[in-house]
């Protein structure tokens, strides 16, 4: 990891170019995806798609644990949607009932994984929180522009698994 400084370009700016090849070096070095497409999870999962009037692809609840694991290395976020049982006719009606990420699995425990959300401030400070879901720990200090460095000690020296920026 190497954070960098640039005369004459915005802490700001820097920070988000900074941050964007952390994620990459991360991810190794794949393109960054707001949402993976149907046709890579069905890819992924040996999983056909219906085509209606929406591309439709789905497991039912007993398989989650066997594709839990796989969709979430990748780096991705699982939300699962249950079915309502209304007893009226017409349309199904569903909610979310779990929401996993790479940070926040409780299903696999078997490492403590952790949270790193950076906040950068008006007056060159970044606000670093670190969170594990697994035992509830958190970890919150200021850290100034100058000492940057110090938030690729904390890539280093715990297991993060997902990193959220607040500009």
């Amino acid at each position: 990891y190497e954070l960098w400084h640039e005369p004459d370009t915005p802490s700001r700016q820097q920070a988000y170019s900074q941050a964007e090849l952390l994620v990459e070096s991360f991810m190794r070095s794949k393109p960054l995806e707001v949402m993976p497409s149907i046709e890579q999870v069905a890819s992924l999962l040996d999983m056909r798609i219906i085509k209606r009037s929406l591309l439709q692809m789905g497991f039912p609840t007993y398989s989650l644990s066997t594709h839990l694991s796989t969709l979430l290395n990748k780096g991705w976020t699982v939300i699962v949607i249950d079915e309502l049982v209304t007893g009226k006719s017409g349309p199904k009606q569903r909610a979310v009932s779990q929401v996993y990420s790479p940070s926040c699995n409780l299903e696999d425990c078997s490492e403590l994984s952790y949270l790193l959300s950076i906040y950068f401030s008006q007056d060159d400070l970044l606000g670093i929180t670190l969170f594990s879901a697994m035992n509830g720990h958190s970890i919150m200090f200021p850290v100034s522009w100058m000492d940057r460095d110090k938030v690729v000690r904390l890539l280093i020296n715990y297991r993060i698994r997902e990193i959220v920026i607040w500009a």
